[in-house]
């Protein structure tokens, strides 16, 4: 029989501890809050239960003394794991917890979801490019690329304390995550985030605490802005049309980020904000509820 220390609740006290003791700075919070769903089972005997959303674009976590392996990849990191579900998550994934060369192999149903279609007109020069602005897209992707990996191994768990922002609460959602988009009639890849249709000039404020590390103005984000929450959760804002921080920048609830704009590929002044595990979106909306 499997012997893991898997208990979110009774293990709380024990994981504050070794937080305290590793860093003063950082401080475990929420796992044994009311609005956090610590009830997803695995399929079969022994499967450790998880943390969070078990479905297409939600994400799981949890903490164990094992380490813990997605594919490949390890995903835990100081005795806590994340794992953010892809748009397309397939029915059934696998996680693997090793202690030195002994591992266990558990199963967890995904819950799968279907995606509505959503048609945007936006200027012609966001869908033909010439070979100059495809350069600077693809040079412009690797750099957000590049930051959220830099932040692979961040200790922090403020990504537990994601909240809607008081002056998005009543505020229209004119884009959600998953839509397939189509511009001026093509086809183009879904959409990564949530939209807020906030009127221009309204401040954008981070969904939890973090580090600033990216700013810039690019053709198909505008003016961007990615704050990184811990444990590879990032925040990414866009189309702003004024940016009020800076890379490495230490931001709360009440740092103004910037400027709801209309800035790159954007069909009107909106907020689109989204969340990523590493490269993959995961669903923003579905972290707040």
């Amino acid at each position: 029989m499997l012997k893991m220390k898997i208990n979110f609740s009774k293990s709380l006290k024990s994981i504050f501890v070794k937080y305290a003791i590793l860093s003063s700075i950082y401080i475990f919070p929420v796992f044994a809050q009311d609005n956090v769903n610590c009830e997803i089972n695995g399929i079969g005997d022994g499967a450790p239960t998880l943390c969070g959303m078990a479905k297409m674009g939600g994400f799981l976590h949890g903490e164990s003394e094992r380490d813990v392996f997605y594919g490949p990849d390890k995903i835990s990191n100081n005795g806590v794991f994340v794992l953010g579900l892809p748009m397309d998550a397939p029915e059934i994934i696998e996680l693997k917890f090793c202690k030195r060369k002994n591992c266990d192999t558990f199963a967890y149903s995904i819950e799968q979801r279907k995606y509505k279609e959503e048609k945007v007109t936006v200027p012609d020069k966001f869908i033909k490019y010439p070979p100059e602005t495809e350069a600077r897209i693809k040079r412009e992707s690797d750099e957000i690329a590049k930051a959220r990996e830099s932040v692979r191994h961040d200790k922090s768990v403020e990504f537990m304390n994601l909240t809607m922002p008081e002056n998005l609460r009543d505020v229209r959602i004119s884009g959600v995550y998953g839509s397939r988009r189509v511009f001026n009639g093509e086809p183009k890849s879904p959409h990564k985030g949530v939209d807020w249709a906030a009127i221009r000039g309204t401040p954008v404020y981070p969904f939890a605490n973090g580090v600033v590390i990216l700013t810039g103005d690019h053709y198909m984000s505008g003016k961007i802005v990615i704050v990184s929450h811990g444990h590879w959760i990032t925040t990414t804002y866009i189309h702003m049309d004024e940016i009020k921080v800076k890379i490495g920048d230490k931001v709360n609830g009440d740092t103004i980020l910037g400027l709801v704009g209309g800035t790159g590929r954007s069909s009107g002044p909106h907020l689109h904000a989204q969340a990523n595990w590493g490269p993959t979106a995961i669903d923003l909306e579905l972290m707040l509820k």
